[in-house]
């Protein structure tokens, strides 16, 4: 039993991971973030 606990939770994980990393994508749609970040970035230099 402990082999499907350890199942569960990497499954969890790989979840939480899908999500955040679709998160990311969908932010990447809307143009002016992109924009807005690089500048953020360039004004550090």
């Amino acid at each position: 039993m402990a082999w499907l606990t350890r199942r569960r939770a990497h499954l969890g994980w790989a979840v939480v991971a899908a999500l955040a990393l679709a998160g990311v994508f969908m932010a990447y749609l809307n143009p002016h973030l992109v924009v807005d970040l690089a500048n953020r970035i360039w004004a550090c230099f």
